[in-house]
C-alpha cells in the first residue's frame, strides 16, 4: 500500500474516532446542553477547526500533505482521548461544571502540544501552527458565546449547581 494511502486511511480512522469521542463527551451534557440542536452545534464547532486545516493542507501543501494530515489527526485523537480525564475529575470534590472545564482545558492543551509537534516534525512553517491557533480560538469563542449561551443557566450557574454531583443527593 502506498504511503500516502496509508497516511490517509490512518487520518480518517483517527478523525472518525476523535469525532465519536467528542460527540460522546458533548452528549454527556454535564448539565448544560439540554437540546439536541445545542449538542449538534457544539459537535460542528468542535470539528470545524480540523476540517479547515485538512482542506488547507490538501490545497496548500505539495509535499508531506498526508503525513501532516495524519499527524494532525493524531493531535485531534489525543485531545479527544484527554477528555476521558473527566472520569478522574469526578473523584475530585468539584462541581460538574468544573469537571467539564478541567477535562476541556486538558484536551485543548494536549491538542495544542501534538499539533505543534505535527508542524515541527513535518518541517512546516510556524504559520501553520498560528493558523490552527486562530481556528482554535475562534472555536472556543464560538463554543462559549454561541453554544453555551443557548442555555442562560450556565451564566448564572443554575444548571451547574443542579447537576453538581455532590448536591444531587441533597436535591433528591
Amino acid at each position: 500500500m502506498p504511503a500516502n494511502t496509508r497516511n490517509a486511511i490512518t487520518a480518517i480512522i483517527n478523525f472518525a474516532a476523535s469525532v465519536m469521542i467528542t460527540a460522546w463527551f458533548i452528549e454527556q451534557k454535564f448539565g448544560y446542553m439540554v437540546t439536541p440542536g445545542a449538542i449538534l452545534l457544539s459537535n460542528v464547532v468542535a470539528c470545524t477547526k480540523w476540517v479547515v486545516m485538512v482542506i488547507a493542507a490538501i490545497i496548500l501543501l505539495e509535499t508531506n500533505k498526508w503525513v501532516f494530515i495524519r499527524r494532525m489527526s493524531f493531535a485531534s485523537l489525543a485531545g479527544s482521548c484527554a477528555m476521558f480525564s473527566v472520569y478522574v475529575f469526578r473523584y475530585i470534590p468539584v462541581s460538574s461544571w468544573e469537571q467539564f472545564t478541567y477535562a476541556t482545558v486538558l484536551a485543548l492543551l494536549v491538542m495544542t502540544i501534538f499539533f505543534f509537534k505535527a508542524v515541527i516534525n513535518t518541517r512546516l512553517s510556524l504559520k501553520w501552527f498560528a493558523a490552527w491557533m486562530v481556528c482554535l480560538i475562534i472555536s472556543v469563542v464560538l463554543q462559549v458565546k454561541v453554544v453555551f449561551s443557548l442555555h442562560p443557566g450556565i451564566v448564572t450557574n443554575e444548571v451547574s449547581q443542579f447537576f453538581d454531583s455532590r448536591k444531587k443527593s441533597e436535591i433528591s
